[in-house]
């Protein structure tokens, strides 16, 4: 299956799908699949070991292994909109994305732009619709992020910290165990992708994989060119 930019949904078309959810009452979950998730995917299968890269680590796998790469299969399987990576300069995107889905046979039946995330942020109806429910907000910057969304008017009702995919069984847990959430935004690189359509499908929730955004939330203009240092940062934060 080759990725092609006019064949993905728009941002309105999905931003209606959402909204046609949450009136309805129905569940949905929307994973991204950009760099990282192919990497981990690809692992032993078509990248040996030593091609993945140290920075894996910071999107939430310190080590891919067959499980978080039958767990992502699994959420290319049951997201109900799945965001994939244009991105035809680096070998780790658009390329190997089209490769993993030729070797695994899945052809995502709603597909999307990975950088769906983005493009809802910059849409002021997409958080006037969202604000009209509970939320929460999961991932490693929940804590400091939530008062930003809240100025923007949205209904958080809990926090979650997910550092890495060894978190997931306890925040899905603790989720469940906290308060009636609509709205669930999941900003934890690779564990997001991954936990999106489980929690929908369990608590019937609109999962959305928001990734970067939420750095923008803290650092106004951030944006990919920025990723480098934000990973260093938070590896030199690691070490010490």
């Amino acid at each position: 299956m080759r990725i092609i930019e006019h064949h993905l949904h728009s941002a309105v078309e999905v931003f209606n799908k959402i909204k046609l959810a949450l009136v309805t009452g129905r569940s949905l979950s929307l994973a991204r699949f950009g760099n990282g998730e192919a990497l981990a995917m690809a692992y032993e299968v078509l990248l040996p070991a030593e091609r993945i890269p140290f920075w894996l680590e910071y999107a939430g796998v310190k080590q891919p292994d067959e499980n978080i790469r039958k767990a992502l299969v699994t959420a290319l399987l049951e997201a109900d909109i799945v965001g994939f990576s244009t991105d035809r300069k680096n070998w780790d995107c658009a390329p190997l994305l089209e490769q993993l889905l030729i070797t695994y046979k899945i052809r995502p039946k709603y597909i999307t732009d990975a950088a769906i995330n983005w493009q809802l942020h910059k849409m002021s109806l997409f958080y006037r619709e969202i604000s009209k429910y509970p939320a929460v907000l999961v991932g490693r910057l929940a804590h400091q992020a939530a008062p930003h969304l809240r100025n923007r008017g949205l209904n958080i009702v809990n926090t979650e910290v997910i550092e890495d995919i060894q978190d997931l069984p306890r925040v899905e847990e603790s989720l469940q165990k906290g308060p009636y959430f609509r709205i669930a935004l999941i900003a934890a690189g690779i564990p997001a992708t991954i936990f999106c359509p489980k929690l929908a499908k369990k608590t019937g929730c609109i999962a959305i994989d928001y990734g970067h955004v939420i750095n923008d939330l803290l650092q106004p203009g951030f944006s990919n060119k920025d990723l480098p240092r934000a990973t260093q940062e938070w590896l030199t934060t690691r070490k010490n």
